[in-house]
């Protein structure tokens, strides 16, 4: 009777718990260099900066996350995101209202997809045409 208890206790709670959402954001470099991608936000210890080879990605963002059913990138924590290459020369620089196609176009400019229920990847490329 005991075993039987504890069985059903751990049944309801884990029906009764909130869905768990999964998120995983990459940025993909389609050239021929290696970029550095600087992520700058007002506040420093947000700052954030990635190495890239050449036709390699590279995580941007990850994010687990109960009870939300849907989840996509955020940038709102930065000001500008600064693309350079390997002698430091800046190839690009995004700000929130660039033009063009812009790392901030989460809907726009990332692809997207749900592969399975409440897991959300995205995916942004940088090509050498984005940052001539």
């Amino acid at each position: 009777m005991k075993n039987h208890l504890s069985i059903t206790i751990m049944i309801f709670l884990f029906v009764s718990c909130d869905p768990v959402s999964d998120m995983e954001a990459n940025i993909e470099n389609l050239t021929t260099q290696e970029l550095k991608i600087d992520f700058i936000s007002f506040d420093e210890s947000l700052n954030k900066s990635l190495q890239i080879q050449p036709n390699e990605s590279a995580l941007f963002q990850e994010v687990f996350d109960v009870g939300n059913t849907f989840l996509q990138p955020s940038l709102t924590d930065y000001d500008s995101v600064v693309v350079r290459n390997s002698s430091q020369a800046i190839l690009k620089i995004y700000k929130e209202n660039s033009p063009g196609k812009n790392i901030y176009n989460v809907n726009d400019d990332w692809i997207g997809s749900e592969p399975m229920k409440r897991v959300f990847k995205y995916k942004y490329e940088i090509k050498t045409k984005d940052i001539e």
